[in-house]
């Protein structure tokens, strides 16, 4: 019974992803362009307060 956990466990390990996952590269992907859009949004706040 051992045998079997252990090659189970192998086959596991085998599987396992290198480097970033899926929603790993998503949330990079994602989280790029947010600086650009928190400044545009105060761009544009301060644009509605001052005029």
């Amino acid at each position: 019974m051992s045998a079997t956990q252990g090659a189970m466990a192998g086959t596991r390990d085998a599987n396992a992803p290198r480097g970033r996952t899926r929603w790993g590269v998503v949330t990079a992907i994602l989280s790029l362009p947010a600086p650009a859009v928190g400044a545009f949004l105060l761009m544009m706040a301060v644009r509605v307060l001052v005029s």
